[in-house]
């Protein structure tokens, strides 16, 4: 797929038939891994920014919600029919299409399944929303960060430098919809900057 096709200059529904062509649910025990560490006690906002039928956010109210800890958790998914099953299981979705998403809002955690193709653009999106302080955990295609051939990838490595990363495989070998791809789990954290007193 080629990269300009995954830029917001693209039709809307170009750029949702290919997002949808890589719909990849992600599985339960691969959730288990991509949680693993996270002090919910910390976590009051959630942003799901490819909200799909729901698996991520269902799964982080119900980690959040074992130590009696309540989330609040905001969705966005380009499919109109995903979005009415997010809706349908109460969730609130709050927009369409990620890359053209602007808030004034502030998560704690930014945690997300892209699609692989262009990962790249997504993560860096969180980068950009995060810049003030907040997590971010994001599944990627590995060649994303192994075989970084454009610029944004290019981009994103430099800006993951520090970020825990660690490669997985056949994590969606038994899944819903099974794949091979090797995948990076990238975790990053990313320091509160201080509010300056105008007083």
């Amino acid at each position: 797929i080629r990269e300009s096709f995954m830029t917001p200059s693209v039709p809307f529904a170009e750029r949702w038939f290919i997002i949808m062509n890589e719909f990849y649910p992600t599985p339960e025990t691969l959730l288990e891994k991509v949680f693993a560490g996270v002090n919910w006690s910390k976590v009051s906002t959630v942003l799901e920014p490819s909200g799909g039928k729901g698996d991520m956010a269902d799964y982080i109210l119900q980690a959040a919600g074992r130590g009696y800890h309540k989330v609040d958790v905001d969705c966005i998914e380009i499919d109109p029919n995903l979005r009415s099953v997010l809706k349908g299981k109460g969730f609130r979705v709050i927009h369409d299409d990620f890359l053209t998403f602007q808030t004034y809002k502030q998560y704690d955690l930014i945690a997300m399944n892209p699609p692989f193709s262009n990962g790249e653009e997504h993560l860096l999106k969180d980068l950009e929303l995060q810049k003030n302080g907040g997590y971010i955990i994001c599944i990627l295609n590995a060649e994303t960060i192994r075989n970084p051939y454009t610029l944004k990838r290019k981009e994103l490595v430099r800006r993951l430098e520090g970020a825990a990363i660690e490669f997985l495989q056949q994590e969606f070998t038994h899944a819903e919809r099974k794949t091979e791809v090797v995948i990076a789990l990238v975790k990053i954290q990313i320091p509160k900057k201080k509010q300056e007193s105008r007083i």
